[in-house]
């Protein structure tokens, strides 16, 4: 990406010169003055935006919860934890600094973090997932044939006519990428890699990646999702604990995320999502990363006791959201969500379920 960029960046404009585009003026100052800005070592950190986003989200949830999550920190009604990536840190330090201000979020105690956090990043271990879907190309036959497919060729070539130049997959990704990044990081910034699409093009890359994430971290096979029980297991054990503690805040990965949407039959569609699809699916299916996945994603499960009944308010992306069996627009009962989902240990047999032996 480093190196790639800015030579597409030197054929756009020299095509442009030679008026082989279809870029206004306006479009091609844009490029005229954009270079990269960050380094292959810094562009999976937490950013100056993604820092912001944090603080506000902290300050957001204490708004709508300050009984839950008091201003005052204290270690026995505050957990915290993170995996061992520079991001994940960031993202917990920052969202710390929207609950108890720059000044005293210094005080907050963290474990010590953990690479394969059997919680946070449970997938890790799973290396039966990790062989036979992760790194199994089998995974990534839906997307292929996508790229393959004709509405996939057109839409190389039109961007290719609007660019002057004719282009692979490996670059029009590279320039997607870009234009979500930049977009992510700096909103008030306008990115020329932006430009180089139609709304239907971003439709058309969007499904590409939804095909990746739902045959490998969603609903294409049971392991992937089935492996996320310890972290669900997780919620039930701290509801069920005695302990002061009020809140357990863990931030982890796009992976664990969808993996745990998928377990509670968030963003379902009535068949699974193949590369035959787009036609039907273009506009109107579940399973949509761009809106599930975003950058700076979050669920919680938050515990209410309503005449002596517990209930589980569940939300995603500081929204309360329906989940499938739960009655809708009040918190699901405890014992329904248990009913629902693997909250016991023989319900949740990750060491059998990832074991090698297990698939053979």
């Amino acid at each position: 990406m480093i190196e790639k960029l800015p030579k597409l960046k030197k054929i756009i404009l020299d095509n442009y010169k030679e008026n082989k585009t279809k870029f206004t003026k306006e479009e091609a100052v844009l490029f005229k003055e954009w270079k990269i800005s960050f380094s292959e070592d810094n562009i999976m950190k937490l950013t100056e935006e993604g820092e912001n986003e944090m603080i506000d989200i902290g300050e957001r949830y204490q708004s709508r919860f300050p009984n839950l999550m008091p201003e005052i920190y204290n270690n026995q009604t505050y957990k915290f934890k993170y995996t061992a990536t520079q991001r994940t840190e960031e993202s917990a330090k920052n969202f710390v600094i929207g609950l108890f201000g720059r000044y005293n979020s210094h005080q907050v105690q963290y474990p010590k973090a953990e690479h394969k956090d059997p919680i946070l990043r449970f997938y890790k271990r799973c290396e039966r997932w990790r062989s036979e879907i992760d790194k199994n190309p089998n995974s990534r036959i839906e997307k292929d044939k996508f790229l393959k497919s004709e509405i996939y060729k057109k839409m190389l070539d039109d961007v290719s006519i609007r660019i002057g130049y004719q282009i692979n997959h490996e670059n029009i990704y590279l320039m997607y990428l870009m234009c979500g990044f930049e977009t992510a990081w700096n909103k008030k910034f306008e990115s020329p890699w932006c430009k180089v699409f139609s709304l239907h093009d971003f439709k058309i890359l969007e499904f590409a990646d939804d095909l990746e994430y739902y045959w490998n971290d969603g609903y294409g096979y049971k392991l992937s999702y089935e492996q996320a029980c310890p972290a669900l297991r997780d919620v039930f054990n701290f509801f069920a604990s005695d302990e002061e503690l009020l809140v357990s805040a863990y931030f982890t990965h796009s992976g664990t995320i969808l993996k745990l949407l998928t377990l509670l039959g968030v963003a379902k569609d009535d068949q699974h999502l193949t590369h035959d699809l787009f036609s039907l699916y273009s506009d109107d299916r579940a399973w949509r990363t761009g809106i599930i996945d975003t950058f700076a994603s979050n669920i919680a499960f938050i515990l209410y006791n309503c005449s002596g009944i517990s209930s589980v308010l569940f939300m995603h992306q500081e929204r309360p959201l329906y989940l499938p069996g739960c009655p809708i627009n009040i918190p699901c009962s405890l014992s329904t969500m248990k009913a629902l989902y693997p909250d016991q240990e023989e319900e949740c047999q990750f060491e059998k379920m990832c074991s090698m032996k297990e698939s053979s």
